[in-house]
């Protein structure tokens, strides 16, 4: 995990670091001097080390949480300082001030980023909110009028253990007491290894529907992340597969179902993963359906809904001898919208469909935020549990 960004984190350090003792720390010299680097060293060691973990994601949580806890101190305090310090150097050279305002503002900011961090860390990452959402249809059949659906989605329930452990029972309680007519999860049950889930099974068993609870796999839900020769792999897969499945989950791997009210009936269908591991089979997952019928998709990855509309499904997915039918509907997880959201900014807004309702050629799709991560941190970018009641047009 922490590999992918091991530069950026050194450089992080190393140049905040150069500043603040170009700055504010010039007479201090010999070993006061480098007590002082001992914070910044800190951080490259136990990153480097991470970073040559066999796994993608440590086995042990609490080394990622030891990891935050170290960049709340002694990283990301001194890279806002720094950052703030050598603007204000740069504006009080440029129009010839008296003081370097930028290196009290990097003081109450550091602060604030510290707080913020730390908050994040913590408090933000238990927050829940149970969202209600109404989706307007105009083919949904007049029987699905009023359908209620609750969809959740990233759990990743190997991030959860000690003051954390009473997150996951906590969230099943908030999607049982909605009593859906339908529940729905779209991928990332785990964040690299199937052990991960064997402590919740009999939670997760307990949830129920009216007409069941559908689920599709992720991108963690596979042995991509797992340091494994290819059988280890072939077992790990087939290990969540199962579990999946002996929860009473209809797990949709590249498939479908039909749910029927009355005379009226609707397809839920569900594809496996669209990028690393690449899994996916639209044209499976299709198969058979006429056109005319209202069609749910789960689809992990909300970025694959761009080839998903009556104008490209046909052109990407489709073949000579099969005409596919575009879902109406689309939910999706994945981006976890970001984690971290400040005054509406949030670093996936500039990927596709990263969190919310979107519509194109009458069909629409839901991105919702998650409920977890492996990064244990939310700030802005609330867990949640969505309510999708679908009400004809």
């Amino acid at each position: 995990m922490i590999y992918r960004i091991l530069i950026p984190i050194i450089l992080g350090t190393v140049l905040p670091y150069l500043w603040i003792f170009k700055t504010e720390f010039q007479k201090v010299t010999g070993r006061k001097r480098f007590l002082l680097w001992i914070p910044a060293m800190i951080v490259w060691g136990y990153s480097v080390y991470l970073a040559f973990l066999p796994n993608f994601v440590p086995k042990n949580p609490l080394l990622v949480d030891i990891w935050f806890a170290l960049m709340a101190v002694c990283a990301v305090p001194e890279f806002v300082f720094a950052f703030c310090s050598s603007l204000g150097w740069c504006c009080k050279r440029y129009f010839l001030l008296e003081k370097n305002w930028g290196r009290i503002l990097g003081l109450v900011l550091a602060i604030v980023a510290f707080v913020t961090f730390i908050y994040g860390f913590t408090l933000g990452f238990r927050k829940l909110e149970v969202k209600q959402v109404t989706i307007y249809l105009s083919d949904l059949p007049k029987n699905f009028d009023g359908y209620r659906i609750v969809l959740f989605s990233d759990f990743h329930l190997g991030s959860y253990y000690g003051w954390r452990s009473d997150i996951p029972q906590r969230d099943i309680d908030s999607i049982q007491a909605q009593h859906p007519d339908m529940i729905c999860f779209t991928g990332d049950l785990q964040n690299a290894h199937p052990s991960e889930l064997v402590p919740y099974y009999q939670m997760l068993r307990s949830l129920k529907a009216k007409d069941g609870v559908y689920s599709i796999l992720g991108n963690h839900d596979y042995s991509y992340y797992v340091d494994a020769d290819p059988d280890e792999q072939v077992e790990i897969e087939k290990r969540v597969q199962d579990f999946e499945r002996s929860l009473g989950w209809q797990l949709l791997n590249n498939e479908h179902r039909v749910v029927y009210r009355g005379q009226d009936s609707i397809y839920i269908a569900g594809t496996e993963n669209y990028d690393k591991p690449k899994r996916t089979s639209v044209a499976k997952s299709l198969a058979s359906i006429k056109p005319g019928n209202f069609i749910l998709m789960l689809q992990h990855i909300p970025t694959q809904w761009k080839d998903m509309v009556p104008s490209k499904i046909n052109e990407v997915y489709g073949s000579k001898d099969t005409v596919l039918v575009a879902p109406q509907l689309t939910f999706s997880g994945h981006t976890h919208a970001g984690q971290v959201e400040v005054l509406g900014i949030r670093p996936t807004m500039f990927a596709s469909y990263d969190y919310g309702l979107y519509e194109r050629e009458g069909c629409q799709l839901f991105t919702t935020a998650g409920l977890g991560g492996v990064i244990p941190i939310r700030i802005g970018a609330t867990a949640e549990i969505v309510v999708v009641t679908l009400k004809r047009k």
